[in-house]
């Protein structure tokens, strides 16, 4: 099934991207989607995502069609085909 990604801010910087489409199998989870990136980008990614226990960095958001994924069911929120994902960083200003 396809999904597609969308990067923000630094993680745009980490990737390099600022979407694309994923290819994942059937029944996956947020959680797999992001150890697939994880997989495709490395370092750059990981130490963006988790922290030194490899727990997901708290300040980080991450939205499935729109919905933050802890409103629905966290990173265990099963994936479906056409599926829009992003990641955001926290937010900034003053």
């Amino acid at each position: 099934m396809r999904v597609e990604v969308k990067y923000y801010a630094m993680i745009r910087e980490a990737t390099g991207r600022r979407v694309e489409t994923l290819e994942v199998p059937e029944g996956s989870s947020v959680d797999d989607l992001l150890g697939l990136l994880v997989g495709m980008y490395k370092e750059g990614l990981s130490n963006f995502i988790y922290d030194e226990e490899k727990r997901v960095r708290d300040y980080l958001s991450f939205m499935l069609n729109g919905l933050n994924v802890y409103s629905l069911k966290g990173m265990s929120t099963p994936l479906r085909d056409g599926d829009v994902f992003a990641i955001l960083p926290p937010v900034g200003g003053g």
